[in-house]
């Protein structure tokens, strides 16, 4: 894409720029311009981006989450890459998980998780990923998993840790040692 046109480096500097060199924003606003080939998609990418009401770019990646979208998201890097995760188990686990704190029925939270859900796929920070036994599922796009659990190692949490010991099928968690 970008050899397409001596002028599209420097309109991906411009895209750049307007992401605050963030890499969640990069990767999301990449995976949508790797197919525009020509300065006229670009520049019309970039009018987009300047009319859109961007939350200001501070310092953290996932400023443009609510924090309920954020744990979401994150619970949703501790399925496997290329996991196809039924949409109705997974919103099931984040109410378990207390994720979905609106309402006090799973019924009702499901109204919740499917607005999740819906904004996490409009952001391109997951994916349709067809049925499996009539079930709808999403998965994470393996780039967009790498960031994301990138950026959770950079900032200290206080809360909302998960620990994940894979193939282990632990009862209890284990001792703060084994960790």
């Amino acid at each position: 894409t970008l050899n397409n046109h001596p002028d599209i480096p420097n309109l991906a500097k411009q895209v750049a720029k307007r992401c605050g060199g963030l890499p969640l924003a990069l990767i999301t606003i990449g995976h949508a311009m790797v197919c525009k080939k020509t300065t006229g998609e670009w520049k019309y990418a970039i009018e987009m981006l300047k009319r859109c009401a961007l939350p200001k770019l501070e310092n953290e990646e996932f400023l443009f989450l609510k924090f309920s979208m954020k744990c979401c998201l994150l619970y949703c890097c501790l399925h496997p890459e290329d996991y196809c995760i039924p949409k109705r188990r997974l919103m099931e686990y984040w109410f378990c998980e207390g994720l979905l704190n609106e309402f006090d029925r799973i019924s009702e939270a499901q109204i919740q998780g499917d607005y999740i859900i819906c904004s996490l796929i409009s952001a391109c920070l997951l994916e349709n990923d067809g049925e499996i036994d009539g079930e709808d599922c999403v998965k994470m796009d393996d780039e967009i998993r790498d960031i994301t659990l990138w950026i959770t190692r950079q900032f200290e949490a206080t809360e909302n840790n998960f620990f994940v010991k894979a193939g282990a099928q632990l009862f209890q968690e284990p001792d703060v040692k084994a960790w």
